[in-house]
């Protein structure tokens, strides 16, 4: 599950990361779990398609939990053996979607968190780690 603020390259980094990840004879699928930002759905399928690397979209879905599940299926039909979930980006001090990734990983409990910082964040990034960690964790 890719988590972390808005405009810091989650997208660009699950492409990169689903690349690597074919290069190691894994199948990855990429998830569209950006339900808010216009367009997002649709980089994420360029960013697949650049890479040849299959996207699961369901754009008829607000529920990134139901969205994350179907793509669970979707992938286990597929034989997908890795899972990348393209998150929306958040600032860190709100609340109702940082409650979406406690949910979110509630209800999928996924093997790795990973949080993709902008190197223009700086020494905030520390803050913005914790603040991410103290909210997902529990």
């Amino acid at each position: 599950m890719m988590v972390g603020l808005q405009g810091s390259g989650k997208t660009t980094t699950s492409g990169k990361l689903a690349n690597l990840l074919r290069k190691q004879g894994k199948k990855p699928l990429l998830v569209a779990c950006d339900i808010y930002r216009p367009a997002a759905i649709k980089q994420l399928q360029v960013v697949g398609k650049q890479l040849n690397i299959p996207v699961f979209v369901n754009e008829n879905s607000k529920d990134v939990v139901h969205i994350a599940k179907q793509a669970m299926s979707t992938a286990i039909s597929k034989l997908n053996d890795v899972i990348i979930l393209d998150t929306a980006g958040r600032l860190h001090i709100d609340e109702a979607l940082m409650e979406e990734l406690k949910n979110l990983k509630a209800n999928i409990k996924p093997h790795e968190i990973l949080l993709v910082v902008d190197s223009m964040t700086g020494q905030d990034a520390v803050n913005v780690a914790e603040k991410f960690n103290e909210t997902i964790r529990n």
